[in-house]
């Protein structure tokens, strides 16, 4: 094993041992055969190299419930509700000490880092500079980088602003410099009023960041480069502009006025969305979508940092940092954030590894790890399967060759039980889709064959029921009045309900070689359809749903969209990103009261959610190199394009579970 495959391989045993302590399922040892039942199991990706279990635990120690004593964090107001929130998290988990989260700015921060030594973690939304650096080293410290996120700076106006829908960055630069002192400077068409203007103060991470990307390229120096300190002073001296370090003065001044303009972190805007309007900048909106897809201009790497002599001593700091990082990205979105890249936040595990325990961290990428760059391998791949993972590995395609892949990718869209047909029995592909996972039955078949067949957890699917954007009447269903309009009981829209029209029901749906299928009966179908014993029967389930006279089925799920939306008394279901792609035509409607959403998802309320895999196996990625690196591809970006694509991302310990795995088929 590789010294950066020992690295990955202890942070990922060390975080199913956090997990367990903390009372989350840790990653299971992988079996032979896994069964057909095992559904829920199934959705925790198997662990590598199953060892005995040791006799002491050795992370034990650092489960919040086995630790006490202070914990002192201040800085950036930008990071100060992810940090809040992280802090909340870790006392429900046992943390019986105190912990202290200040919001006073990035640089006044470090001040306290780095200056009087009075913190243990110092929260910033910019890199800590180098004089920041040598302060530290003047009381001993060695400032440690912990990449926790990604957020948008968001421009805003008040709600009543009817006339500012975007600016670029050179209107936005120069109301920030005074060049444009009203309205109607910046464009004739608005009012010839005032421009009030409000700002985070300069010892906060949002000016600093503020001023670099979009003030300091219209204040040049003598030599006609942009000037930062020349920008803060042109931003400092605006006659009337007010200044705060506390966002919720921002957000206030600004709400308060029409002509009034402000900036700061995404978080803030998304709670005060009511009152506020986020302003497109270059015609970008800020959204998960225009900052994954390295579109908003406007974006910015999140940060804390601390000491190895810090996490060493204080094992309650070392316990904080080490669940902030391992469950960050399950709540970074609700907080009003963007998860950071997937090598960052590994690389923030690396290095808590590396601090806590004395040893060099290891690189993100050494000379072992080269032969499975994109632009390493060649010849063909060949993925089939699930239509509802299919939009998810076509990006992640895309993206493996754009990044210097030259064979051929085959991703074809055929269901998930097709796809282990190709997969298990006749062996014609490399790669499975599926959303659901392998049955008995199918690793019997690729065992014939000799294949034994590895889970590969990629995501999250939110099945939207769906009807036309001309149906006026559904707004939600519970899961039995879906149930029972798919076994036939309700056959007409006011047996569902007696206000809705006496109008026949067109009812359309996935076939029966779809994952999507299998999971629609097994959730919604089958405890409608008990057999002898007054079990829930996926059996008797899916020949209910079958036997529906005059419904639609169909593999591919553009026919379904097609379907539904021709029709304002049709129903059908499918995966979340096609509902996303085809939104103006159609009406997601919320199951039991809960809406189809990212936070719903994330939240653990929306009551069909399900786990997207791909399935390969060991053989195949060690003799085709191009399969191998095509899968740790796809692992290692998945999570910043999924939600892009229309889907949620996997639990941080099943997406690393999956890497785990493939560490250990790959031979590294």
């Amino acid at each position: 094993m590789t010294k950066f495959a020992r690295s990955f391989v202890f942070v990922l045993v060390a975080l199913s041992f956090v997990l367990a302590a903390c009372g989350a399922p840790a990653t299971e040892a992988p079996v032979a055969e896994p069964t057909e039942a095992a559904t829920e199991a199934a959705t925790e990706a198997p662990a590598a190299e199953p060892t005995e279990a040791p006799a002491e635990d050795p992370m034990a120690m650092y489960a919040p419930d086995a630790v006490t004593g202070d914990i002192i964090t201040a800085g950036s107001s930008t990071v100060f509700p992810l940090s809040e929130r992280m802090s909340e998290l870790f006392q429900q988990e046992g943390y019986t000490g105190n912990i202290t989260v200040d919001s006073i700015g990035s640089g006044a921060g470090f001040e306290r880092f780095c200056k009087t030594g009075e913190t243990d973690i110092a929260n910033a939304s910019r890199p800590i500079k180098d004089s920041e650096v040598e302060a530290c080293a003047a009381i001993g410290r060695e400032p440690i980088e912990f990449r926790v996120g990604t957020d948008a700076l968001a421009v805003v106006v008040s709600a009543e602003n009817d006339f500012v829908t975007g600016l670029t960055k050179e209107q936005l630069g120069k109301i920030y410099t005074g060049e444009f002192k009203t309205w109607d400077q910046v464009d004739a068409a608005y009012p010839a009023e005032a421009i009030l203007i409000y700002s985070p103060g300069a010892d906060s991470g949002t000016f600093d960041y503020f001023v670099e990307a979009v003030v300091a390229p219209l204040t040049p120096n003598a030599e006609g480069k942009a000037d930062i300190a020349l920008g803060e002073e042109a931003v400092l001296g605006l006659e009337g502009a007010q200044f705060s370090e506390d966002d919720n003065v921002l957000v206030q001044g600004v709400e308060g006025s029409p002509y009034a303009i402000g900036y700061f972190g995404f978080a803030y805007y998304s709670e005060n969305s009511g009152a506020l309007k986020a302003i497109s900048i270059e015609g970008v909106e800020p959204n998960q979508a225009s900052v994954d897809a390295g579109e908003y201009p406007l974006a910015r790497p999140l940060f804390i940092y601390s000491d190895a002599k810090i996490l060493t001593e204080k094992p309650q700091v070392a316990a904080f940092i080490y669940f902030y990082l391992s469950n960050v990205n399950d709540n970074i979105v609700d907080v009003g954030y963007f998860p950071a890249p997937a090598d960052a936040l590994q690389g923030s595990l690396d290095a808590w590894t590396s601090a806590t325990s004395g040893e060099a961290a290891a690189p993100a990428e050494n000379e072992a790890m080269a032969m499975y760059a994109p632009d390493a391998v060649t010849g063909d791949i060949i993925t089939a399967g699930s239509s509802t993972v299919f939009p998810l590995s076509e990006r992640m395609s895309e993206l493996f060759q754009q990044e210097g892949y030259t064979g051929n990718i085959t991703v074809d869209s055929i269901g998930s039980g097709a796809g282990f047909e190709r997969f298990c029995k006749t062996g014609e592909t490399d790669i499975a889709n599926a959303s659901r996972p392998i049955k008995d039955s199918e690793v019997e078949a690729c065992a014939a064959i000799g294949r034994e067949p590895i889970e590969f957890r990629v995501g999250t699917d939110a099945l939207a029921v769906v009807v036309s954007a001309e149906n006026d009447f559904v707004t939600g269903l519970t899961k039995e009045q879906l149930g029972k309009i798919y076994t036939g009981e309700f056959k007409t829209w006011d047996q569902v309900d007696a206000t809705y029209p006496a109008e026949a029901i067109l009812i359309y749906s996935p076939g029966a070689d779809s994952g999507t299928f299998d999971y629609f009966v097994e959730a919604v179908a089958a405890p409608l359809t008990p057999n002898a014993e007054g079990k829930a029967d996926i059996t008797l389930g899916e020949e209910a749903v079958l036997g529906l006279e005059g419904a639609q089925f169909s593999e591919d799920d553009n026919v379904l969209v097609q379907g539904v939306e021709g029709s304002p008394y049709a129903i059908g279901y499918f995966g979340f990103a096609y509902y996303s792609e085809n939104s103006g035509a159609l009406k997601a409607i919320g199951i039991e009261g809960v809406e189809p959403n990212q936070a719903s998802v994330d939240a653990g309320e929306y009551p069909l959610a399900r786990p997207l895999f791909i399935y390969s196996d060991a053989k195949i990625l060690t003799e085709k190199p191009q399969v191998a690196a095509f899968i740790y591809f796809y692992l290692s970006n998945v999570n910043d394009n999924i939600v892009d694509v229309g889907y949620f991302p996997a639990p941080a310990d099943a997406l690393q579970g999956s890497l785990d795995a493939w560490m250990s088929a790959s031979g590294n």
